[in-house]
């Protein structure tokens, strides 16, 4: 599935990126273009400000100097409404631990973000269904916290493809799965971005998640050095 916004254009540009908390200059010159259909990951210590880019690029903190572009709009000159309507609709996160409800059923969690978009109960609930098979997660009558945790990550991007999203970003998606499930999440992750023409930005520590990926940086010392890329 190609997303609508799929183009020449990058869904994801940084200029100049600089952040300090207190008297520590986290991030000192961060730049990075990412188009759609393209995957990058970062990896680095901990500490060295990787969350901390993710919240700059959602726009949950703001910057201390430089720009912060997501599907061709300046995130620093969206407020309020604005901003939470720009996010909603191009921006998706996917959490190391799901982040999902635990008492309602896979199609509900991912429905509940469609029904939240304003979309008809009806529409929700059959794009949710839709969804789920996508990633591999049908005919279950369990709770999401019934599930294992490979398959709540999938519910996870199930729910993320909502809003057939231009960016997806995702924060150590596998850290808390088996080997087995890691690699299967990681697998279906890294092939969202061909098969929905969505960039994707993923923070991990696992050298066997960052391989999939078409480009990888290693943040240390406030800036992205490239590394190399293994095939």
């Amino acid at each position: 599935m190609v997303h609508p916004h799929a183009g020449a254009h990058p869904v994801l540009r940084l200029e100049d990126l600089r952040y300090s908390i207190r008297d520590r200059q986290l991030l000192n010159g961060i730049t990075l273009d990412l188009s759609p259909g393209e995957s990058a990951v970062i990896t680095g210590p901990s500490g060295s400000g990787k969350s901390t880019l993710l919240s700059l690029i959602l726009g949950l903190i703001p910057t201390n100097k430089g720009e912060v572009w997501v599907a061709g709009r300046d995130m620093a000159k969206l407020h309020g409404k604005r901003l939470a309507q720009h996010r909603a609709q191009h921006l998706s996160m996917v959490f190391q631990f799901g982040e999902l409800l635990p008492e309602l059923a896979p199609v509900e969690n991912v429905a509940l973000s469609g029904l939240l978009a304003g979309q008809p109960r009806r529409a929700a609930y059959e794009q949710a269904a839709d969804l789920l098979r996508e990633v591999g997660v049908t005919g279950t009558t369990a709770t999401t916290g019934e599930l294992s945790g490979g398959e709540r990550q999938r519910v996870a991007l199930a729910r993320a493809l909502v809003n057939q999203p231009s960016l997806i970003l995702a924060d150590e998606p596998t850290g808390s799965l088996d080997s087995a499930a890691r690699s299967s999440v990681a697998d279906l992750l890294f092939s969202l971005p061909q098969r929905w023409g969505c960039g994707l930005l993923v923070v991990t520590h696992d050298p066997d998640v960052a391989a999939r990926a078409q480009r990888h940086f290693n943040l240390r010392e406030g800036l992205l050095h490239t590394e190399q890329v293994t095939t």
